[in-house]
């Protein structure tokens, strides 16, 4: 049965949990004109209690690529596919008055798209903090609060309560190559009933920057060329 729970937990995933729970990103925006990758790795433990009224539970994980757009000095913009099976667009924008761009920062990010395959609408919003970053700094700490709610867009599909939590995280290394491990904390009621908590814990690792997700998913090494731009 456990062997069983486990295979279906990416159609349960898929079912009604692909929303993006790691945020994986700092309050500062990517720099203008530069297009960074990641890749966020996320995992619920525990994230199904019950599966055929069995007491036998299993836990489960998410991949969500995601690849941000530098529009200024004080915003970007990020598309996402959420368990690679949704889109959403989201929209970063630096909102502290620090003139030191490398300084400690906070901004808020608002978001929305389609998840679950089509089967749901989704809104998101954050408010995000982040200590310094940029050249030489090679640790940021980060944390914030998030939101996120789905709406049924077919006739079958399930309603939900708004998922709402806090997360905290530190980023590790470059732009061009560096890794984010995060926790965050949400209240998520299971909407097809799979388990019986209401609050769960959602360790995360983005891996972000040319370089890095080049090594870990194959391509060009970018640390051949300069970093990407768009007109």
């Amino acid at each position: 049965m456990r062997l069983l729970t486990l295979l279906a937990a990416p159609v349960l995933l898929a079912a009604g949990a692909c929303i993006p729970y790691a945020t994986g990103t700092t309050a500062r925006p990517a720099p203008q004109g530069e297009v960074i990758p990641s890749a966020a790795v996320y995992f619920i433990p525990g994230g199904v209690d019950r599966m055929s009224g069995d007491s036998v539970g299993g836990s489960y994980f998410g991949l969500d690529p995601e690849v941000r757009f530098g529009i200024d000095g004080r915003s970007d913009v990020g598309i996402r596919a959420p368990g690679v099976v949704g889109i959403t667009v989201n929209y970063k924008r630096r909102v502290d008055g620090n003139g030191e761009m490398d300084g400690p920062a906070l901004a808020y990010m608002v978001g929305a798209g389609v998840v679950n395959a089509g089967e749901h609408a989704h809104v998101e919003a954050s408010l995000l903090a982040s200590g310094r970053q940029g050249e030489g700094f090679w640790l940021t700490p980060y944390g914030g609060i998030k939101a996120m709610q789905v709406f049924p867009l077919v006739e079958d599909a399930v309603s939900d309560d708004p998922t709402v939590g806090v997360f905290a995280g530190v980023r590790l290394g470059t732009e061009a190559l560096g890794i984010s491990p995060e926790i965050a904390v949400f209240y998520d009621r299971s909407a097809l009933g799979l388990r019986d908590r209401d609050v769960i814990i959602v360790p995360s690792f983005t891996f972000h920057g040319d370089q890095l997700v080049s090594r870990l998913f194959g391509g060009t090494d970018t640390r051949r060329y300069p970093p990407r731009r768009w007109p």
